[in-house]
């Protein structure tokens, strides 16, 4: 073999090596679908789309949505399920019948009133800090879907500690 020969060789096998190593390392991307889910909320929130609501638009929605639902929750309590569950135990504890003194009427009949009122209360308190939370999702997705749809990089969270964190995670010097 001439020297020509064996230069073309060794450049093609050197050349060929290199680009086998390179096809075998990358791998192909494969495309991710998107959940029914997400695209809906990417329809939703298009960021330069004219006659689409901003983030702000759309939080503003869900808390006024939100703080009607508390409002009724709050009037229907307060003005038909109380007074029937007093009504009921005003019949219940035979106070209707004039039969309890003014402390039997307190023990049986207010005093359970006072109780029932003060879990309804709770339960209230409950279920409007749940619609509250699910409001802040619901805006939080929407963002999401937005930034998504932009191609926006997502910062991550911010890692600045609280006065009583730094303090614990701080070496000690002897």
């Amino acid at each position: 073999m001439s020297t020509e020969t064996l230069k073309k060789t060794e450049t093609t096998a050197s050349t060929g090596t290199v680009a086998t190593a390179t096809k075998t390392t990358a791998k192909p991307v494969k495309e991710q679908k998107d959940s029914k889910q997400r695209t809906g909320w990417r329809r939703l929130a298009p960021k330069k789309e004219a006659g689409r609501f901003s983030v702000v638009a759309w939080a503003g929605f869900f808390r006024v949505i939100v703080l009607l639902a508390d409002y009724l929750l709050a009037l229907i309590t307060a003005v038909v399920i109380i007074p029937l569950l007093g009504a009921w135990l005003h019949q219940q504890s035979s106070a209707s019948r004039g039969a309890l003194s003014a402390d039997g009427t307190i023990a049986m009949w207010l005093m359970p009133l006072l109780f029932l009122v003060a879990l309804l209360a709770a339960g209230e308190i409950v279920v409007m800090r749940g619609m509250w939370r699910w409001a802040t999702g619901m805006t939080a997705k929407i963002r999401d879907a937005r930034d998504e749809a932009t191609g926006a990089d997502v910062t991550p969270k911010s890692t600045t500690t609280t006065p009583k964190q730094s303090g614990t995670n701080r070496k000690r010097s002897k």
